[in-house]
């Protein structure tokens, strides 16, 4: 796929040179991240919010460098995001988070603090808890194998793009494995994941238990209908006040990531959520969600100046070679 890896290296070289800070910055914190992992947007968009001085550092996954020695050093479980403050480093976007409020500045802009009503923090507490419990990888593949569940995917979930997620995860495990003999010091962590990868296949494949998930998701969107009708008796209030929370965070994040897959028709389109529909509007103009948020056309237009684009039929505005590239590069961030 040498072809492939020719449009992806322009693609990372565009998104480093866009969003990296400026080579002067003085700052101690460090953010090994990918733009398209649906973690990194979570911890991404609290550092926004937070008007964190940071500097994103991003971990080329289409290469596999999540697994290199350097980077498994670093967080043997070979996943983004992870956060790098003077000596300490922090995995997983929950703890970062949490990192984030708890240890940082106290001046900093606050995300889960944010009240001292006990009600309205339970209430934050809570809607965290239920959106973090949606497993987005397990959401996303299953789109794939389950096509018919779905509405129409946005960029960058496209086909063929999601045919070559949906090859690339069934090989998932057996490649965990390999990379479990070639890293002996997370060899056990490495195998463990094939293990838990495997386990997921079995849901992924499996149009019953994939349903089961769905249901999940909309139980949990009734309780934010609910909460939004009820907080929509204020002015310019989020999900759980008038100050944006963390609750909120979560709840952007997998709204996107849900619109991608097309799963917005299943969920509030139509008159289906109306507050969600409008909630969801209104937070995509949100400084922090557009500078988390990929720009899919701009890159896409700027993966094209580098060679005459091949179109696909009916698709009309996706080339192969970009289509291509995009699935290579997003196979692992799921």
């Amino acid at each position: 796929m040498h072809y492939v890896q020719k449009y992806l290296e322009k693609y990372q070289l565009i998104k480093t040179s866009n969003n990296k800070m400026n080579s002067g910055s003085n700052t101690n914190i460090y953010l090994y991240c990918n733009y398209y992992s649906f973690y990194s947007q979570k911890v991404l968009m609290t550092l926004y919010e937070k008007n964190v001085d940071f500097e994103p550092l991003v971990v080329d996954i289409t290469k596999g460098e999540q697994y290199s020695p350097w980077f498994l050093e670093l967080n043997p479980r070979g996943e983004v995001p992870v956060l790098k403050v003077r000596n300490e480093v922090i995995p997983d976007s929950t703890r970062i988070i949490d990192y984030l409020e708890y240890h940082l500045d106290q001046e900093l802009t606050p995300i889960i603090n944010v009240s001292r009503d006990s009600k309205v923090m339970k209430n934050i507490n809570r809607f965290r808890d239920l959106l973090e419990a949606l497993p987005a990888g397990v959401i996303t593949v299953g789109s794939f194998f389950h096509p018919h569940l779905c509405g129409t995917p946005k960029l960058p979930f496209v086909f063929p793009v999601r045919e070559v997620l949906k090859s690339g995860d069934l090989v998932s495990s057996k490649n965990l494995r390999k990379l479990a003999e070639e890293n002996p010091k997370a060899k056990g962590i490495l195998l463990y994941k094939a293990e838990i990868q495997d386990r997921k296949h079995e849901i992924l494949t499996n149009e019953e238990e994939y349903l089961k998930v769905l249901n999940i998701v909309d139980a949990v969107f009734t309780q934010v209908e609910d909460q939004l009708k009820e907080q929509s008796e204020v002015s310019d209030s989020w999900l759980c006040c008038d100050k944006f929370t963390i609750a909120d965070v979560n709840l952007a994040i997998i709204l996107q990531r849900l619109w991608e897959l097309g799963l917005d028709e299943r969920f509030w389109t139509n008159g289906k959520r109306p507050h969600i529909e409008n909630y969801f509007n209104r937070v995509k103009l949100r400084e922090s969600f557009v500078k988390t948020i990929p720009n899919m056309a701009v890159h896409i237009k700027l993966i094209f100046t580098s060679q005459p684009p091949a179109y696909v039929g009916a698709a009309g505005a996706v080339s192969i070679g970009v289509v291509l590239a995009l699935a290579y590069m997003l196979k692992k961030l799921i």
